[in-house]
């Protein structure tokens, strides 16, 4: 059959509701565990500190990392919607036996399952994207597909502290056990049919590691501070609310749900927004949002400028995501697309797992308030990098199809 216009618009909102649907599971499958580590720091069985928390964070992304090497290279964009199968049903599988453990290292044992199946999207899932989607359209589609990570993220805090209240730990991950076997059938059903559109021109195409490599590097630090606030706010806000400000975990997401319904919000119109104010003024006042967000959590002992700390920290990470990818697939060729978003997501993971194990020795040490002090140290650091280097020339945060940033249209 001819690959016409019509078929390919067909397959570019079909290969759009499927990376939504695995991005909003996959992310809130990220969450279940953190959101629970105030209960199981509590009762002191499976978790007995928090270098304990930044531990397992360290050793799962650690190992998801290795993971994201290999996919970057066999994936290359043959038969995504098979890839993203394979993500749900190893998420699903290891959440529903982290139902059934009773020591420390069977639960990093299935943490790590769920870190090596969730590792599969952002290669496979963001470069199937960005191979449907270019120019303008592209910090739109980023925009959309991120917002649904955030949407997943929205429904899991919502409804995990709820669940754990009611019925304990366990009863939130078994949900979302479920959650992943459906939305593997559910994503093959939507996505039948792309694969001929979409993927197979672009399966004869050579990917290079290192010309992936030269146009990740520089944005390294971005991707760096993106992975640090995920993995502070996502595993230490919960303690923070309930240790020091004594919120209870019903209450504890809602708040959390705050955060993230910020970030829905602000990633679904981040191409409008990048639109606007261009990708260098958007990232600048991220940036700097992140850091004062960071220094009030760090500091207050009172709930309202928490909470809305929170929501502004919300609004401010999610843009800086979407910003991250668009750059990257506009600085990389297509064929190494996939490479370069396993590059990146690998950047982002040890940007997590190590400041999330240096926040866990921190909160050892300082108390809980210190893994956002050194949240918002690395925020300003990253704003002096962007600033500096768009100065000196080295960074291109032009957006196609518009005038490049700093010069007056003609």
């Amino acid at each position: 059959m001819p690959v016409t216009g019509t078929r390919i618009a067909s397959a570019q909102r079909r290969v759009m509701a499927t990376a939504a649907i695995h991005h909003a599971c996959n992310d809130a499958s990220v969450v279940i565990l953190p959101s629970v580590f105030p209960l199981l720091h509590d009762e002191g069985t499976l978790i007995r500190s928090y270098t304990d928390i930044g531990t397992m964070i360290l050793i799962g992304l650690v190992t998801a990392i290795i993971f994201q090497a290999f996919l970057g290279h066999a994936a290359r964009h043959r038969h995504a919607r098979r890839w993203l199968a394979l993500d749900a049903s190893i998420v699903g599988f290891s959440l529903l036996l982290m139902t059934r453990i009773d020591s420390w290292g069977a639960l990093l044992a299935c943490f790590i399952g769920v870190r090596l199946g969730t590792a599969i999207y952002h290669p496979v899932g963001i470069s199937w994207v960005s191979q449907t989607f270019h120019g303008p359209r592209l910090d739109r589609a980023m925009g959309v597909q991120s917002a649904f990570g955030n949407v997943g993220v929205l429904v899991a805090f919502s409804t995990t502290g709820l669940l754990a209240d009611s019925f304990g730990w366990r009863a939130p991950i078994l949900a979302w056990a479920v959650m992943n076997f459906l939305v593997v059938g559910a994503g093959l059903l939507v996505s039948r049919g792309t694969a001929d559109a979409i993927e197979e021109p672009l399966v004869r195409e050579t990917a290079s590691w290192l010309e992936a490599a030269r146009g990740v590097v520089r944005f390294v630090p971005f991707m760096l501070l993106g992975g640090l606030a995920w993995g502070v706010t996502l595993n230490y806000a919960p303690s923070l609310l309930k240790h020091r400000l004594g919120v209870s975990m019903s209450l504890t997401g809602l708040i959390l749900g705050c955060w993230i319904g910020a970030g829905v919000v602000s990633a679904m119109y981040y191409g409008r927004i990048a639109e606007r104010f261009g990708r260098a003024g958007t990232l600048r006042v991220s940036f700097a949002a992140v850091a004062v967000a960071a220094l009030v959590l760090a500091l207050t002992n009172v709930l309202a400028p928490a909470v809305a700390a929170i929501a502004l920290l919300g609004v401010s990470m999610f843009v800086i995501y979407p910003a991250n990818l668009s750059l990257v697939g506009n600085a990389v060729p297509a064929r190494s697309r996939t490479a370069a978003y396993s590059l990146t997501s690998n950047i982002m993971i040890v940007g997590n797992s190590t400041f999330a194990y240096i926040s866990g020795r921190l909160a050892d040490r300082f108390d809980i308030h210190a893994p956002f002090l050194l949240l918002a140290a690395m925020s300003l650091l990253a704003l002096g990098y962007l600033v500096v280097s768009i100065r000196a020339g080295r960074l291109d945060t032009a957006i196609p199809g518009r005038p490049l940033e700093g010069l007056p249209v003609k």
